[in-house]
């Protein structure tokens, strides 16, 4: 947990440094998702995503800012068909911008952060998250396809939201 701190710290006062002149302002985001599991031995099961992140646009190509969500693991045990798992992630999250037009901007993102464990099956289970992935803004509306790996368990994911 020290290292995700002295990390957070690192990436937050470069950006501080490489600001000096732009515009900066509030950005909201609320994503939804599904992902595909691709590892372990529950490969192929869906899980459903939900992010919100608030933090600073940088201009026209660079956010920063913090998240929280919740993932829902749909898995099966075996013993009586399909039980499920809930994850909280609380992460930092940097996004790139190229902004082609005025209402359009492919976009780069990483999240960074740790993930919690919070149903039966997996209290008390946390693990470091990481979770790259490239995407399109389009107006308020933003879309991503990318990878996580959370609490050891690697997924594909597909994202849709939009910008406040």
């Amino acid at each position: 947990m020290k290292k995700l701190i002295i990390i957070s710290i690192a990436i937050f006062m470069g950006f501080m440094i490489s600001i000096q002149g732009e515009e900066i302002k509030y950005q909201g985001e609320v994503l939804l998702g599904s992902s595909i599991v691709i590892s372990d031995t529950q490969q192929g099961r869906p899980v459903i995503n939900f992010r919100t992140i608030h933090g600073a646009r940088i201009g026209q190509y660079l956010f920063t800012g913090m998240g929280i969500g919740a993932d829902w693991y749909l898995f099966d045990f075996g013993s009586d068909g399909d039980d499920s798992e809930a994850v909280v992630p609380v992460f930092v999250n940097v996004k790139g911008y190229y902004p082609v037009s005025k209402e359009f901007s492919p976009l780069i993102s990483l999240d960074l952060g740790y993930g919690f464990g919070v149903s039966q099956g997996i209290k008390g289970k946390n693990g470091f998250l990481f979770s790259p992935a490239i995407g399109i803004q389009y107006k308020k509306f933003q879309a991503q396809i990318g990878y996580e790996s959370n609490l050891s368990i690697k997924t594909c994911q597909l994202k849709v939201g939009l910008i406040f």
